[in-house]
């Protein structure tokens, strides 16, 4: 009986296991982690649109560039989230409250849905393939600096990002230089290690986004850094918008220069 039992057991834990793998191969590598949330996909939310309560737990910066048309921000980092989710809720009991962030490696969506069941609310669901899987499928539904629909073509590709992210030896370099503007735009909390770097501005990245619009660094070469090199996604749509043609970012953010 026991040893029943043990076999039962172990192909359980096979079958868990091998969901969990074909889950990671299917490009969702964190929702093993998170088994008791239930996901909605892309066609899904397509379909319940119009009902679902739509929330972007990204920072503000990230939701001005571009989000789903009818999303509210709502970031997971801000202490009033439970607050303003429950309050948000109270406007619409009836659809499912769905929170997404950027795409299906960007675990704030699973984050802002554990604490949503925690803090009592029922029928929510994370939209796991993201901002950028939504744009791809749904432009007509999408906003992008401020547009709807979103122009496809707007958007800023890989490789284009990728040309602009150097080493840190190469960074540390060009900041000798007396012609560079060197920006850290984290925010004031993530500063507990600051990266020796000459005349290093501390600009949080929502500052440096109004700054761009103005002449100060028209003309000039900035060299900006963030935390783990994802911020600067972001702020390279305003670089290009305001015209400011030579800016480097630090591949890996300060992470790269504490190691």
């Amino acid at each position: 009986m026991k040893k029943n039992v043990l076999v039962m057991l172990m192909g359980l834990i096979c079958l868990m296991l091998a969901a969990g793998a074909s889950l990671a191969a299917e490009g969702y590598p964190l929702r093993a982690k998170y088994p008791k949330l239930k996901y909605i996909s892309t066609e899904e939310l397509k379909k319940e649109y119009g009902r679902a309560v739509i929330v972007d737990v990204r920072s503000k910066l990230e939701f001005d560039v571009i989000h789903i048309a009818k999303a509210v921000n709502i970031p997971v980092a801000q202490k009033t989230f439970d607050r303003d989710i429950k309050e948000l809720r109270s406007r619409n009991e009836a659809g499912a409250m769905v929170f997404y962030c950027n795409g299906h490696a960007c675990e704030k969506s699973y984050e802002a849905a554990e604490q949503a069941a925690s803090a009592g609310l029922r029928n929510i669901a994370v939209y796991d393939a993201g901002i950028h899987d939504w744009v791809t499928a749904t432009p007509e539904k999408t906003t992008l600096m401020g547009e709807t629909p979103a122009v496809k073509s707007r958007l800023i590709p890989t490789e284009r990002l990728k040309s602009h992210k150097i080493k840190y030896a190469e960074f540390s370099k060009k900041a000798q230089a007396g012609d560079v503007i060197c920006i850290d735009i984290r925010e004031p909390f993530q500063r507990k290690e600051i990266p020796k770097l000459p005349h290093l501005r501390n600009i949080p990245s929502d500052r440096l986004v109004q700054l761009l619009s103005g002449s100060e660094f028209k003309g000039k070469t900035l060299l900006i850094t963030d935390a783990v090199g994802k911020q600067v996604e972001w702020i390279q749509y305003y670089l290009e918008k305001y015209g400011i043609k030579n800016f480097y970012f630090l591949e890996n953010g300060v992470l790269s220069a504490q190691n």
